[in-house]
């Protein structure tokens, strides 16, 4: 299952109405946008969240994969009908929309670096239909749930009184078969993604050489909020590490150049260097497939070569 974001505005009650997500077969310019494009994606059992003027306002689930027909009656324009791409879904409508903004300090951590729904400020971003990644999607849900269900403790078990009410509540019902569709998705790649770094690679730290099994895990390059299901998967975006090694990763303390040479950050203590890096003209055998990952690890996340940030 994929989650997704379709930034609507006034056409929104319209296409509510039809059960339809849709753009055009191109813009103006003959082209197809990156986000117009993205409807391919879409999948029968997908959810989608509705965005329309600074606010969540619906859940979706999709019904139907893409196709081509004509425009709706009541999305036409002058009463022309054009062949349009659109895919079908079910519309549960929030009792109470959710404001970006006001839960901007939860998602901003969430937010990938490429292809956001939103910017860093929470304002929505120009274009139609956005990804919408396993944590931000869980958050999100847990929000609708927050808001409106009841809830019996901070780990978000739903109590015997919100578990019956699914029978009575769709919109319910459908969050949580997705929140534990998601999790169960989450595990499983987890698990995939250990065991292909794990064969794949020598397993010690491949900064300090631990061998010990326990203190190892698998690190991602590029993680898992601005990463789509397929990549979360892939060895190549893989390097085994050590707890400590694994943090100056993972934070951006610690990244490599294209011929796998140690670059620590600016902002990473000269004393912590000499003890955590001893060996600085040590360089990882990185394959060629894993150079995407790398350069996006460099361009993203790592803090950079001086107290400016410059890479």
């Amino acid at each position: 299952m994929q989650a997704f974001i379709v930034m609507q505005g006034r056409t929104y009650q319209a296409e509510r109405a039809a059960g339809i997500i849709w753009t055009y077969q191109n813009d103006q310019s003959g082209q197809l946008p990156p986000s117009w494009a993205r409807l391919t994606e879409v999948q029968p059992g997908d959810i989608v969240f509705h965005y329309v003027a600074g606010a969540l306002v619906a859940l979706s689930q999709v019904t139907a994969p893409l196709t081509s027909s004509l425009l709706p009656e009541e999305l036409a324009l002058d009463g022309a009908r054009p062949i349009v791409r659109l895919v079908q879904l079910h519309y549960y409508e929030l009792p109470r929309p959710i404001q970006i903004k006001q839960i901007l300090p939860l998602i901003r951590p969430l937010l990938p670096q490429q292809h956001s729904a939103f910017q860093q400020n929470g304002a929505g971003n120009q274009g139609y239909l956005y990804p919408c990644y396993a944590e931000l999607t869980q958050l999100f849900l847990q929000q609708i749930e927050q808001n409106y269900f009841t809830q019996k403790n901070e780990q978000l078990q739903l109590s015997m009184s919100t578990v019956t009410s699914t029978i009575d509540n769709p919109l319910l019902a459908m969050i949580v078969k997705a929140r534990l569709v998601l999790q169960a998705q989450v595990v499983a790649q987890q698990k995939l993604f250990q065991q292909r770094v794990f064969q794949q690679q020598v397993v010690q730290c491949a900064i300090c050489g631990v061998e010990t099994p326990t203190l190892l895990r698998a690190v991602r390059l590029k993680p898992t909020k601005d990463s789509p299901q397929a990549e979360r998967i892939l060895a190549e975006n893989g390097l085994i590490l050590c707890p400590v090694h694994a943090a100056l990763v993972e934070q951006g303390y610690l990244t490599f150049s294209r011929g796998g040479k140690l670059m620590p950050a600016a902002n990473l203590a000269l004393l912590d260097r000499e003890r955590l890096l001893p060996q600085p003209k040590l360089r990882l055998a990185f394959t060629s497939a894993s150079k995407p990952f790398l350069n996006w690890h460099r361009q993203y996340l790592f803090h950079g070569l001086n107290a400016g940030g410059t890479k």
